[in-house]
């Protein structure tokens, strides 16, 4: 067994050190606030329904659909991108663990990928209030997208490790990454509709190229009935190979110059 998927598998079986972890952090960052843990759902509250029904207004689309698609658009991307903002700094917020000589790298990407989830299941409740109503809405629907959203998450754990392994060699990447997710959000269809942007014409083609509309697209699209065009499928396999690839290699040749590269 590889390097990789030998430290993937004493994660899931020790998780102790990123799962409970990952929890206290959330709790301890709100402890201290008067409001506690309320400041988690400010956030959506304020883009759902603030943002949301302006944009709405602004593009005479229907209020209720367009909360829907903007609501679950934008908390799955922010789950995506955080991990990838955070996924580059990963292993130098926890030094002092790889500095004691706890060199199972895959424990603190781990960490960062779960917060980031705490954060989105918190927004669950709100998701769910936004669908009140939409007939779309069905078991098998919700069935797919939970299994689009494991599928995701994969994705975003090879990906992350990528982005982790070349931030602790290049620290200045990071502000990069920061750079490059806003305008990644702009050719995401989350405050637009995907049909505004045919395959024939250049912005569609730069929506297809991006691997955040295409993840969105296998959560999203099966809870609003949303129909997924086969192109998803077909980049999100050949992605998902060549990211486990790409993260297997890098990790069994660079996990080990970590402590010196930070």
């Amino acid at each position: 067994m590889s390097l990789l998927f030998r430290h993937i598998a004493e994660s899931i079986r020790k998780p102790d050190h990123w799962l409970y972890a990952s929890w206290l952090d959330v709790i301890t960052k709100y402890r201290k606030n008067a409001l506690g843990l309320f400041w988690i759902f400010f956030p959506p509250i304020v883009y759902i329904w603030g943002l949301g029904g302006f944009l709405g207004a602004v593009q005479g689309k229907q209020v209720g659909p367009f909360l829907a698609h903007m609501g679950f658009g934008f908390m799955i991307f922010r789950l995506m991108s955080t991990i990838f903002m955070e996924a580059g700094s990963s292993f130098a917020s926890y030094l002092p663990y790889i500095q004691e000589g706890n060199l199972r790298f895959t424990d603190y990407l781990l960490r960062t990928i779960a917060r980031a989830f705490i954060h989105f299941m918190f927004a669950v409740p709100l998701l769910a209030v936004v669908l009140l109503g939409e007939s779309a809405v069905t078991a098998i629907g919700l069935l797919q997208a939970v299994g689009g959203l494991t599928f995701v998450l994969v994705n975003l754990f090879f990906y992350g490790m990528l982005f982790a392994l070349i931030g602790a060699r290049f620290p200045d990447v990071n502000d990069f990454f920061g750079s490059v997710m806003l305008a990644v959000f702009l050719i995401t269809p989350i405050v637009w509709y995907s049909e505004a942007a045919p395959a024939d014409t250049t912005q569609g083609m730069l929506m297809r190229a991006n691997p955040f509309h295409h993840m969105l697209a296998v959560v999203r699209s099966p809870v609003l009935g949303e129909t997924v065009e086969p192109l998803t499928y077909a980049y999100l396999v050949a992605m998902s190979v060549a990211g486990i690839a790409a993260a297997w290699f890098a990790y069994g040749r660079f996990a080990r110059r970590v402590p010196i590269w930070l």
